[in-house]
């Protein structure tokens, strides 16, 4: 009849097991293979499971994208202060050591700050790129690549 297809007007809440909201996250996740639902797995796994590291060629990219602003916003909403359109700039030259040099002069914790801090709140969400089409630049991302380049360039330094 008709009136089954008319949807129903919901008159009280609707209990649902915690158990089986897990399940349905599960099938609703976008990525089930990066995410874990079984912290035995992870006990004793510290790989790093951040999605968006950038290799050579995507920094390069990112890199070439920023502007280069004058009066940079991305630079003045930085707490650390960070001299960000220089060592972007030094990643779009290639200057990758030069660009790590004044990234942990700048902030001795740079390598994790490109890993955890809350980029998008701060010196990404001020990029004059935000509105675009390709969205802001990737500063973290172009950060965490630059220290993790000079530490592997160290550590292959030590290794001969």
């Amino acid at each position: 009849s008709i009136l089954a297809l008319n949807p129903r007007t919901q008159t009280h809440a609707t209990l649902r097991s915690t158990s089986a909201k897990k399940l349905d996250k599960k099938h609703w996740k976008r990525n089930p293979d990066k995410n874990c639902f079984n912290c035995e797995n992870l006990e004793n796994n510290f790989d790093d499971i951040k999605h968006t590291t950038l290799g050579e060629r995507g920094a390069l990219r990112e890199a070439m994208r920023c502007l280069k602003c004058a009066d940079a916003p991305c630079q003045k909403s930085c707490p650390t202060n960070l001299d960000i359109k220089s060592f972007i700039t030094s990643i779009a030259n290639k200057n990758y050591y030069g660009a790590a040099k004044m990234i942990f002069s700048d902030n001795p914790l740079g390598l994790t700050c490109g890993m955890v801090c809350p980029t998008s709140d701060l010196c990404v969400g001020g990029c004059n790129l935000h509105a675009t089409e390709e969205g802001p630049i990737n500063i973290g991302g172009l950060q965490q690549f630059a220290t993790e380049t000079l530490i592997l360039a160290f550590s292959l330094m030590n290794h001969l």
